[in-house]
């Protein structure tokens, strides 16, 4: 094959669908040859199994094949919310009108040259994320909008949540006086109930503060941050899910101060622990824990580690996980921004954000900040 075509064609993981031992040897050879990543099936029962083991950017689909074809490989696939998306090229030697109107979105003739299936496979992978990208854009134009609307509720929460409070404390710091031997235990019980009181407003100012902090999209500016503060606001947001999934362990020690911004900051936190939080079943918390430490390094760098013990991600995702759109939750769960944006927040400080995981045991998350002493090499976003 030209050198042309080799450069001409980015990379992606084809799942190749074909029952034909000898075409199938083939067209891997030359997808293979272009740098694609080839994964092959022999059926579409198998192309089905490989497809959600391996989610490939796009399926080369043979029509005619033995226990589940090609019609029926599509039916199934368009079933799935986790597998509808993907495009797929479909190529044939067939003339007949049904197979030329299957569902797919190209349909190419056999025989055919590497050099077409190569263009083919590009054409319909640009023009699926075109049509993806509008809704990926109104997704975020979404969370933008909810983000100031947070931002406003926060303000409007707060005015009459200090009015609650100060009223509260002023309870609690009467009651004592007013007892008499007859009426002790009834003020003790009313005592009680105040403090309760009080302890709830407080938890719903530190979720106001925390959703307020987080709101702020347009700031950037960069300030000594203590990544505590932004962590536990994260948790605050969370622990109602959080405690019917898994028991939280915190170890923060003595972290250094990190020169960032704590909006953002607290969004990539916030966006970590979430993911932790929906990679564990509800049910059974006392099985599960997610791990929550900051410390320091050798380097005297901050460190920020969030471990899970969930479902874990598959080796072959790994790679994947911050890139933009990818997601490994299903259709309508996940943008498939979250780890994207915040591998570039990470970033834009001249920090790192590192993965680790194993299928069943869970997921660590590991972030490691320049201390503030030493300030970033690099402007915020």
């Amino acid at each position: 094959m030209p050198d042309s075509v080799h450069e001409a064609v980015p990379q992606r993981r084809v799942l190749l669908i074909e029952d034909d031992a000898d075409l199938r040897e083939a067209l891997g050879d030359a997808l293979t040859g272009a740098g694609h990543t080839v994964i092959s099936a022999v059926d579409g029962n198998d192309g089905l199994r490989q497809m959600r083991a391996y989610r490939p950017d796009v399926v080369v689909l043979d029509l005619m094949m033995p226990r589940l074809d090609g019609w029926q490989f599509r039916l199934a696939q368009r079933g799935d919310p986790m597998l509808a998306t993907t495009p797929v090229v479909v190529i044939s030697a067939s003339n007949s009108p049904t197979a030329e109107a299957v569902d797919a979105d190209l349909y190419l003739k056999k025989p055919l040259d590497a050099k077409t299936l190569l263009h083919a496979i590009d054409d319909v992978i640009n023009a699926n994320t075109r049509r993806l990208e509008p809704a990926q854009v109104a997704q975020t134009e979404r969370l933008a909008a909810l983000g100031t609307l947070a931002a406003g509720l926060a303000h409007e929460i707060n005015n009459p949540l200090t009015y609650v409070l100060l009223q509260l404390a002023q309870v609690v710091r009467l009651l004592p006086s007013l007892a008499s031997d007859q009426n002790r235990a009834r003020l003790e019980q009313i005592e009680a109930l105040a403090r309760g009181s009080l302890e709830g407003a407080e938890r719903i100012r530190g979720i106001m503060a925390g959703v307020r902090s987080f709101a702020r999209a347009d700031d950037t500016s960069v300030t000594p941050v203590d990544v505590r503060v932004s962590l536990d606001a994260a948790l605050k947001l969370v622990m109602n899910d959080l405690r019917y999934r898994a028991r939280l362990v915190k170890n923060y020690t003595d972290p250094p101060l990190v020169m960032a911004n704590e909006g953002r900051l607290g969004q990539v936190f916030l966006n970590l622990i979430t993911n932790a939080v929906q990679a564990i079943p509800e049910g059974d918390a006392q099985a599960h824990e997610i791990q929550v430490s900051a410390t320091s390094d050798a380097a005297g760098d901050l460190v920020v580690e969030l471990s899970d013990t969930g479902e874990g991600i598959a080796p072959h995702l790994l790679a994947r996980i911050f890139e933009p759109y990818f997601s490994t939750k299903p259709v309508g769960q996940g943008t498939g921004l979250g780890l994207s944006i915040s591998h570039s927040i990470i970033q834009s400080f001249d920090g790192t954000i590192t993965v680790a995981s194993e299928v069943g045991r869970g997921t660590t998350f590991r972030i490691v900040l320049p201390a503030a002493t030493t300030g970033p090499k690099c402007q915020p976003m």
